[in-house]
């Protein structure tokens, strides 16, 4: 799948029930872009996904790498999202993860152009959740 910002590869995956309404288009699949990390909607997604295809920043832990990859889809708009970039986060430290370690780690990969300042929005989000 291509990415609709950027024509880069992008990598579907699965969004569960729980977080569907988070997604992009509240469906079932999204997929996520290898260059620039823009989130869109996906018809399809195999039945799991390795999202450290994209950055080894992304946790091996399926489940909070999906979280993950919604934050970062979320990210464009604190305001907007705070409400679902927080319960999103929660849910990542619930299974162990550091969802601001992950943010610093896509920030500083290099192979990485996002469309969004991560570096920025981290510093943000700390403030906010602080």
């Amino acid at each position: 799948m291509q990415c609709s910002e950027c024509r880069s590869e992008s990598v579907p995956f699965q969004v569960s029930d729980e977080v569907a309404s988070y997604a992009p288009g509240g469906g079932e699949a999204a997929a996520i872009c290898t260059a620039c990390l823009h989130v869109q909607p996906a018809e399809t997604a195999p039945a799991s996904a390795d999202l450290t295809q994209v950055s080894e920043a992304f946790p091996a832990d399926e489940a909070a790498a999906v979280d993950m990859a919604l934050v970062v889809g979320l990210l464009s708009s604190l305001a907007l999202n705070r409400t679902k970039i927080e319960e999103l986060l929660e849910r990542v430290e619930e299974r162990g993860v550091d969802p601001m370690l992950v943010l610093e780690e896509l920030e500083a990969d290099s192979h990485l152009q996002p469309s969004v300042a991560i570096g920025r929005r981290r510093r943000q989000l700390e403030q906010l959740l602080g």
